[in-house]
Formats: C-alpha cells, sequence, structure tokens
C-alpha cells in the first residue's frame, strides 16, 4: 500500500489491524459446552453424521481444476466471506492445492481476510502469465500469497484498477492458473443478468445472499432471469444475530423452487468484525454451513 494525498498532506494507509478490537469466538461458550455434552452421550448424532458425509463430498477427486465463483447481487452480502470460508474448507479438506482470487474490480479484501495480503495484484499475474513468465508450480509459487497449508491466494490491486482490465485480468489468471490446483475460488464483483467473463468461465457459481426480505427479493428478480442454473448455489448469510421479519425456511423454498440448492450461514460473532477469519474461533454451524455450501459448489461444477 503507498501513502495517499489528502488536502495537500500526505496520509499513510490504514493499518487495519489499528482498529481491530478482541475478536471474539462464533458463538458463546455455553453453546459450545452444550454440543460438547450433547455428543459425550449421542455420539452418533445426526449433525456428525451429515458433516462426515459433506467432507466426503468436497474430497471427491476432479479430472481437472475446478473453478468456484462467489458473487451477489449488491454490496453487504458476505461475498468476501462466503469465498474465505471456501478457501479454508477447501484447503483443509482436500489433499490437493487450492488458489483463492481476488477478482473483485474495487480493491477486494479476500487475501487480507484471510491472512495472506502479499503477493503478486492479479492485474500483475495476469501479465507475467501472458509473457510466458509461469511454466510451472515452482515459478508460480513465488508471486502468490500463502494463506496457510495448502491455500494460496493472489490479492487485488493495492489501488482500484479499471472495472473491465481488472475483470479480464482474474478470468485470465483463473482460467490460466487453475490447471496447478485442484480448487480455485474467485471473489467476483457484484452482477448476474450480466455475467462478467469471470461467471462465464466458472465450472459452479455461489451466490451470497442477505438473509433480509429485500436481499431475498432481489437475488431471486435476478436469478430468475438467469437463463441457466444448473451451476449456481446459493448462500444465504446472517449479518446479525435476528432475522426480524423473515422466515429462513420460507426464503430456502424461494430459491429452492428454481431448482437453486441453498444453504445457511448463521451469525457468528467472529465474522462480524469483518477481520482476518480464524477457523479455531469459528462456531461450528458456520463451518459445517460452509462445509455444506463447498460440497455443493463442487457437486454443481459442470465442465466447460
Amino acid at each position: 500500500m503507498t501513502d495517499t494525498q489528502w488536502r495537500g498532506t500526505l496520509v499513510p494507509p490504514l493499518d487495519p489491524d489499528s482498529v481491530a478490537g478482541r475478536r471474539r469466538t462464533g458463538e458463546p461458550a455455553h453453546r459450545r459446552l452444550a454440543r460438547a455434552v450433547r455428543r459425550v452421550f449421542d455420539p452418533s448424532a445426526a449433525d456428525v453424521e451429515e458433516l462426515a458425509q459433506l467432507i466426503a463430498a468436497v474430497q471427491q477427486p476432479v479430472t481437472t481444476g475446478r473453478r468456484i465463483a462467489v458473487t451477489g447481487v449488491r454490496g453487504g452480502a458476505g461475498k468476501t466471506t462466503v469465498a474465505a470460508l471456501l478457501g479454508r474448507v477447501y484447503s483443509r479438506r482436500r489433499a490437493d492445492r487450492v488458489l483463492a482470487v481476488d477478482a473483485d474490480p474495487e480493491s477486494g479484501s479476500l487475501s487480507w481476510r484471510l491472512g495472506a495480503p502479499t503477493g503478486h495484484p492479479v492485474t500483475v499475474l495476469a501479465r507475467r502469465a501472458a509473457n510466458g513468465d509461469i511454466r510451472s508450480m515452482a515459478d508460480l509459487a513465488p508471486m502468490l500469497g500463502v494463506a496457510g497449508h495448502g491455500l494460496w491466494s493472489v490479492p487485488a490491486p493495492a489501488q482500484p484498477a479499471p472495472a473491465a482490465g481488472a475483470v479480464g485480468a482474474a478470468r485470465d489468471v483463473g482460467v490460466g492458473l487453475s490447471r496447478y490446483f485442484g480448487v480455485t475460488v474467485l471473489d467476483c464483483g457484484h452482477g448476474l443478468v450480466l455475467p462478467t467473463p469471470v461467471l462465464l468461465e466458472a465450472h459452479a457459481v455461489v451466490v451470497a445472499t442477505p438473509a433480509t426480505i429485500d436481499g431475498i427479493r432481489s437475488t431471486r428478480a435476478a436469478l430468475d432471469r438467469v437463463t441457466d442454473l444448473s451451476r449456481y448455489v446459493v448462500a444465504l448469510t446472517s449479518l446479525n444475530d435476528r432475522s426480524e421479519g423473515v422466515d429462513l425456511r420460507r426464503a430456502c423454498r424461494a430459491m429452492g423452487v428454481l431448482g437453486v440448492p441453498v444453504a445457511h450461514v448463521r451469525f457468528d460473532r467472529h465474522l462480524a468484525g469483518g477481520g482476518v477469519i480464524d477457523v479455531r474461533k469459528l462456531a461450528e454451524p458456520t463451518v459445517v454451513a460452509a462445509t455444506r455450501i463447498a460440497a455443493m459448489a463442487l457437486g454443481r461444477a459442470k465442465p466447460l
């Protein structure tokens, strides 16, 4: 990041850690304790079996690298959070490499949320690939951010790039580099009706949708205009601890009538602050929901 000019004075860039407070765990201790006690007396609980099935689906082998695009109809839908969660799930559960690409042209934050803000920005990496500088994973690895075991990342440009150029670069990076990775997760800009090249080149699309009446309405209206929904999955996100005025079961059915599977990501205190995601502090329902979305997306991924 570079200093910015403001009213004739150089202003240093903001260090996100300077405004961070205490990072809480995803759910209160009494809930975690109650779940642990219940499982002591019922080790074959249905949710344990379901998670095992979801993990098996996430681990299914792929013949070629799969590209999973995450988008939304509007901002504030939890799009980047969902993309970061998917990157973590795939990298923790799969034996092959996983890449997380920030394909949002407006200075996205995916790499930062994963704790790996360094690396060649997507526009630079696309240029290096076009110049023939990348012939193997050994060439590529030093250009990427390292977000943990098996997970690499490509950050957005430090300064907002022209939308067309950034989206084209993200498309080139996703398509050109996915052969080195089992799964590539792309955090895209907003829009479904006029899909970007990144969405068109994705094997599956996850649509982050806020669990509000207007969020559900606008997403459903956008999906109604999509010709082929066979690659799509909806991630319904609760951005606060109350879903006032929203019947979540009816919301899921409203999407489900289109033949699109829906998974609900409940409110998670750890995610609410928008900081770097620590998987150890996530609520268990969040982990299960993220695994469910990852399994759905991989299961609906279509050959291109």
